[in-house]
């Protein structure tokens, strides 16, 4: 198995020094795909500077001291993606994974009212035994729900504390979104107009801030307020 790549070939969505080492640590099979994740190596030792060396940060997992979405990770080769929580319980710290200007996940401190929150984008749904739907979000999970007003492209707003859906944010005129992708990446804009496509093409979404973009490219975030991201581009070699 390979738990290994060279640094050059590591995904551009991850903020790591490329030349300063030869090798960088891969993305497991997960709920994100490797080049719209960073290793969980990477994220508590070059991005949190939580341990220096892999075995100390393979210590702190095999410790059960770090979470995602509320659950405790051992392997650091685990995908983490865009809107995850990284919670260290120890530190009584949160972090959520998102976008810079610059297209790479990073680790952003959490706000406390939003340390339990997880959203998650609703990609596709469809009915199942019983007269129920079957969601599915851009991070693998997926769930029964009795709730007929969710659509594609809205957000649920899970409770990784609680185990359940504490509501729901619709993409639709007027709403406040994170671009995830394209010219305005890492930027929150304001959905200005929705054209629905008839072929097998994206929707269009028009922004109030001047510009338009795809429906993939758009995560919508109601009133959740997020820390602001600074771009160092030392970083990026």
């Amino acid at each position: 198995m390979i738990n290994k790549t060279k640094r050059q070939m590591i995904p551009r969505v991850v903020k790591i020094p490329r030349k300063s080492y030869f090798w960088g640590s891969t993305s497991m099979a997960g709920p994100h795909k490797k080049n719209a994740s960073v290793p969980m190596l990477h994220i508590l030792r070059d991005y949190l500077s939580l341990g220096d060396k892999e075995r100390e940060i393979t210590r702190l997992l095999n410790n059960k001291l770090v979470n995602v979405d509320g659950k405790a990770i051992k392997e650091k080769k685990y995908p983490t993606g865009f809107m995850d929580l990284v919670t260290i319980p120890s530190m009584k710290k949160s972090y959520r994974i998102l976008y810079d200007r610059l297209g790479r996940l990073t680790p952003v401190p959490e706000r406390d009212e939003n340390s339990n929150v997880k959203p998650r984008k609703v990609l596709n749904k469809f009915t199942v035994k019983g007269n129920k739907t079957m969601i599915v979000c851009h991070d693998g999970y997926n769930f029964i729900s009795d709730n007929k007003t969710i659509s594609t492209g809205d957000v649920v707003l899970f409770n990784v504390k609680e185990k359940k859906i504490d509501g729901t944010i619709k993409l639709q005129e007027g709403s406040k979104v994170f671009l995830t992708g394209g010219n305005h990446v890492g930027s929150v804009a304001t959905v200005k107009s929705i054209e629905v496509s008839k072929s097998s093409s994206s929707n269009l979404i028009s922004m109030e801030e001047g510009f338009a973009t795809i429906e993939e490219y758009v995560f919508p975030i109601g009133n959740l307020k997020f820390n602001s991201i600074e771009l160092k581009g030392g970083n990026a070699e």
